[in-house]
């Protein structure tokens, strides 16, 4: 069986890096806090959008947990038996 070939993507160009990844969850965490800030001033609905950008947190840590464990598999994956 062929071994299949992953190309190199810079990592400027990966559509979700470290670095974004980052800034997304500060920004999601940050509008959640507001939200909860604003829930406490009596703002209605306020604490369900905390709640709401809170789960797309929690996606979002998902999908970057996922992306990692492909890397891990893409760079570690032992060599099959044909590879020698």
């Amino acid at each position: 069986m062929d071994k299949k070939r992953v190309p190199h993507i810079d990592y400027k160009d990966f559509p979700l890096n470290y670095d974004r990844y980052n800034h997304l969850m500060d920004e999601l965490r940050a509008a959640a806090r507001g939200f909860a800030r604003l829930d406490d001033k009596g703002w209605p609905g306020a604490r369900d959008l905390d709640k709401r950008l809170m789960a797309i947190w929690s996606d979002l840590h998902g999908v970057w947990e996922t992306i990692q464990e492909t890397e891990r598999q893409i760079l570690y994956v032992a060599p099959s038996e044909s590879d020698g």
